[in-house]
């Protein structure tokens, strides 16, 4: 099931008790909340954790314009980067702005996107879902209590929603440890 910001707003407000919503722009506590703390408690949820589903991989433009600072080389990082995961070849970089530095000639990097809410996975919904609540909680309920109730309720959701993310992916078993080898009694 495809879901908008909207729905996944209202259902934070639905568990707070409060009135669902149709609109970031109806009028009420709980729409002008979602309004004001939607975009960046989402960007916050998804720099949280790297997300498989939200991981892109991409080979940056170098551009012409030499670097004034220690590096050799300066590339432009896609303009749907929320958070940076790793470069390819693994190398010392600096991300400063938009600009990625670096001494390697080409740079490859996995990032986290900002993927729209209707490829949200269902197990990433629920645990948003929990985190808006407790955003929301204090300013629509102003309940400190309802707050920590929910942030709790955030916690084990997304210890789920982290573990079946990290089904996507097959588990790469340690095949030489020297560690190990040494432990011969």
């Amino acid at each position: 099931m495809a879901f908008s910001k909207e729905q996944i707003a209202s259902n934070a407000l639905v568990l707070l008790g409060d009135e669902p919503i149709s609109s970031f722009t109806q009028s009420g506590a709980g729409a002008q909340t979602a309004a004001a703390l939607y975009e960046s408690s989402y960007l916050s949820m998804l720099s949280s954790h790297r997300w498989n589903f939200a991981t892109k991989k991409a080979v940056l433009a170098r551009l012409s314009e030499a670097p004034t600072n220690e590096y050799a080389f300066k590339y432009q990082l896609p303009t749907d980067i929320v958070m940076l995961i790793t470069t390819m070849p693994s190398s010392d970089y600096r991300v400063l702005g938009d600009k990625l530095y670096s001494n390697f000639p080409t740079a490859q990097i996995d990032y986290i996107w900002k993927v729209t809410e209707d490829q949200f996975p269902a197990y990433f919904v629920a645990s948003f879902e929990f985190y808006l609540a407790a955003k929301f909680a204090i300013p629509v309920t102003e309940d400190i209590n309802k707050a920590e109730v929910m942030k709790r309720f955030y916690e084990q959701e997304s210890r789920r929603a982290r573990y079946a993310d990290s089904q996507s992916a097959p588990i790469v078993p340690i095949l030489d440890d020297p560690y190990i080898r040494v432990r011969n009694f």
